[in-house]
């Protein structure tokens, strides 16, 4: 029995040693020797959505006052939109607020003048042809401003694809160079990370006066679809 119990704990130590060895040689393995490249690429598309931000601002003696005309001028548009085909969950409020305008007078406390409503109201536009249509529209039925029209690209997954296929062979191209001058070769890939981004024009700020005839006109210009990665290639 006891030589029995002496084996077993002979082999399980054997054991032990072996697996302690092989995870110590793990390790301590040498790492392979990589180098690290980045790309970049680009790819163009014409934008086919615009968001159109307007402002519906109202005053009064009264809060009341200011709050009901707001209210009364912000469905008016909401209405006129819906009507021109703009689809009811694509009219979103971005920001309500109403607050009290003073006067000042030299050596007497401000006084409370009256009070003043705004309603800033986003509109999604999928048909960007229609984009000064629409900015019309809302102008004449009670928006005082239009505050910015941004364009982007929603189906845009074609060119994002092609913008990262760009990226990466921009990085392979480098990484060939850079082992080629270190008299290596590449023969692996240790890792990759990329991303994917539209690159929209800048947004159009401006202010329109209610009540003011003619179309705007606009041009989207075209939106960039941009793609980075980083690759760590094996060399030897």
């Amino acid at each position: 029995m006891y030589k029995k119990s002496f084996l077993i704990l002979t082999l399980a130590a054997l054991v032990l040693l072996v697996f302690t060895a092989a995870a110590f040689a793990g390790e301590n393995a040498p790492e392979p020797n990589v180098i690290t490249v980045t790309g970049s690429g680009v790819v163009k598309a014409a934008p086919d959505v615009a968001d159109i931000t307007f402002a519906v601002i109202t005053e009064a003696a009264e809060a009341e006052g200011a709050q009901a005309e707001n209210a009364r001028l912000t469905k008016k548009v909401m209405e006129a939109l819906q009507n021109s085909g703009i689809a009811k969950e694509d009219v979103v409020t971005l920001n309500y607020s109403l607050f009290p305008k003073h006067v000042y007078e030299e050596k007497k406390p401000p006084q409370i003048s009256g009070y003043e409503a705004r309603n800033e109201i986003r509109v999604t536009v999928r048909d960007t042809a229609l984009v000064g249509k629409i900015i019309d529209v809302a102008v004449k039925n009670g928006a005082n401003q239009v505050r910015s029209v941004v364009f982007r690209a929603e189906n845009s997954l074609a060119q994002k694809i092609e913008a990262l296929r760009q990226a990466i062979t921009e990085a392979r191209t480098k990484a060939d160079v850079i082992a080629a001058a270190l008299g290596k070769k590449i023969v692996g890939v240790k890792s990759a990370t990329g991303n994917w981004y539209d690159d929209s024009p800048p947004p159009i700020f401006y202010e329109k006066a209610a009540g003011a005839g003619g179309s705007v006109p606009i041009s989207p210009g075209q939106v960039e679809v941009r793609a980075t990665i980083e690759i760590v290639y094996i060399i030897e």
